[in-house]
């Protein structure tokens, strides 16, 4: 079912008729949330509150504290017994009696979008086509013979046999299942995300760390079986073909699955009725086709691609240190360490992806399907598949102290301000979080301008990017290409950063304002 050939279905997509990048009549797909059933309205489904209930004391909410904010934009609500009704646009959270939410639907109606990113639809399609062009150029480019900006087209393999490996289809299918078993286990604590335009607070299981712990000890057990987890190494392209193939399949689906989906469950951004728009940008916010407790968004977001980036760069080190066992491969081994810390260390703080721009406001589409699934494994480890077959020549041991040092610093950059930034929302009436610096906003909410947040907008894209730099530094100088991931990465941080400073903008208006000229510098200090 998985396997065909991926050039037929882009010279399909490529066919497609002009219509589809007009906007479609939103009636045309929303039958089942415009229904109206009757059991909905009936009394019987109604509770009331028993006159001997009371407020616990311990429930209670200072009214002066309804929530808090921080420059990504970001609110955290605290519902309160009694409070002032809420508008639709600052999200009013219905009322809960025993837990239970009496959710309101046309409250959290999602607008129809009306803002393109990415260049709109056209830039959507032509995207679309570009992203797995990139995966290939750079494994075509960069390979064991040579590494270099000059693409030569007589290396391009046109044997599909080359792309299309059953032992690739089975390792990455297997590789994903397994992920999903380990998501599903009832190990790990399970907490609330954002509340979404009814209210309701999806429930989330986090278990990251023990499935990482989990892979990289079975991963282990195999090099020390002599399991050929060099295969991973050998088998790159097929690997890469087949992931790009299902992560399609999987963006089909979705799309198709969120046409049958209430209005209240779109996403904000891929709301446009535009069908290559939508479906490159996600329909649905947080899609769970199968298992209601089970986000498929959130789990691509951080397990399969993710950690299949960090044993891909294992299964490299092994393959260096198995050809050439006598010149252990200190630069690779940098690289490894780093990047294997750098997914752990997202998986420990597994619960901060819930407040990032990709959960709470991009649907779940093409974009972040194949982000998540093709370009994170198999263009991050780009440095540590160079080093094994082009170890820098004539670098001195001693040169790798100061690459160290700023991969070190960037972490430490990177972890603490997040750190302040993650506590300061989930306990903001904590004696720390009272002692931070923000700048008031007219809805009450605040904006930290403290420590890290005081000095740049984005201090935790500062220290990703000195990190991305470092990897690529230990790959020293002799090609521009394992530079790719640090000038890709400033791209991509710097649009992340300027589409979150045009939602803050509108949000907040003049206190933004206020915020900027208090902190002028987005996210390198005196640059940019």
């Amino acid at each position: 079912m998985y396997i065909c050939n991926y050039s037929i279905v882009l010279r399909r997509i490529h066919g497609l008729p002009y219509f589809l990048f007009l906007p479609i009549e939103e009636s045309a797909f929303r039958r089942r949330s415009r229904s109206r059933s009757p059991s909905r309205k009936s009394p019987s489904r109604r509770r009331s509150r028993s006159p001997g209930r009371k407020a616990s004391p311990s429930r209670k909410i200072s009214p002066s504290r309804k929530s808090v904010d921080i420059p990504d934009g970001t609110q955290i609500k605290m519902s309160q017994r009694k409070t002032p009704a809420r508008t639709e646009a600052e999200g009013a959270r219905p009322a809960t009696r025993s837990g239970v939410q009496n959710l309101d639907a046309k409250k959290g109606a999602v607008p129809k979008t009306t803002h393109y990113e990415f260049g709109g639809p056209v830039g959507a399609f032509f995207t679309m086509f570009s992203l797995p062009l990139v995966v290939l150029y750079l494994y075509f480019t960069c390979g064991k013979d040579k590494c270099q900006v000059t693409f030569d087209p007589s290396i391009i393999s046109l044997n599909w046999r080359d792309y299309i490996d059953v032992t690739a289809f089975e390792i990455f299918i297997g590789w994903f299942v397994f992920q999903e078993f380990l998501a599903i286990l009832p190990v790990g604590r399970v907490v609330k995300g954002q509340p979404l335009r009814t209210g309701e607070r999806l429930s989330y299981r986090l278990n990251g760390f023990i499935a990482i712990v989990i892979s990289i000890a079975l991963f282990v057990a195999m090099i020390y079986y002599n399991c050929g987890v060099t295969a991973l190494y050998d088998k790159f392209l097929p690997l890469a073909a087949c992931a790009m193939i299902f992560s399609l399949i999987m963006s089909v689906f979705l799309y198709v699955w969120a046409l049958g989906a209430p209005n209240h469950a779109l996403a904000p951004g891929g709301n446009s009725g535009n069908v290559v728009y939508d479906f490159f940008i996600g329909h649905e916010l947080n899609p769970r086709p199968f298992v209601k407790s089970f986000d498929l968004k959130c789990f691509c977001e951080l397990r399969p691609g993710l950690i299949g980036w960090a044993l891909l760069d294992i299964a490299f080190l092994v393959k260096a240190w198995t050809d050439f066992p006598e010149n252990p491969p200190y630069p690779l081994i940098c690289v490894v360490f780093f990047q294997v810390g750098y997914v752990t260390d997202a998986l420990i703080f597994e619960e901060a992806i819930l407040t990032t721009m990709d959960i709470i406001y991009d649907g779940f589409g093409f974009m972040l399907v194949f982000g998540d699934l093709v370009w994170v494994p198999f263009t991050y480890s780009l440095q540590a598949r160079y080093l094994v077959d082009h170890p820098p020549k004539d670098m001195p041991q001693y040169c790798l102290i100061p690459i160290i040092l700023l991969a070190v610093g960037g972490y430490i950059i990177f972890r603490l301000s997040n750190s302040m930034k993650n506590n300061f929302r989930k306990n903001p009436n904590s004696e720390e979080s009272g002692s931070y610096e923000t700048i008031p906003t007219a809805s009450g909410r605040r904006l930290l301008v403290s420590g890290w947040w005081g000095l740049v907008r984005k201090p935790n894209y500062l220290g990703d990017l000195m990190m991305s730099l470092s990897w690529s530094l230990f790959c020293g100088f002799d090609s521009i290409i394992p530079y790719f991931y640090p000038i890709y990465f400033l791209i991509l941080l710097i649009h992340r950063e300027m589409r979150d400073d045009g939602h803050c903008r509108e949000k907040y208006g003049k206190a933004w304002d206020n915020y900027c000229k208090r902190v002028p510098y987005r996210i390198i200090p005196y640059v940019y």
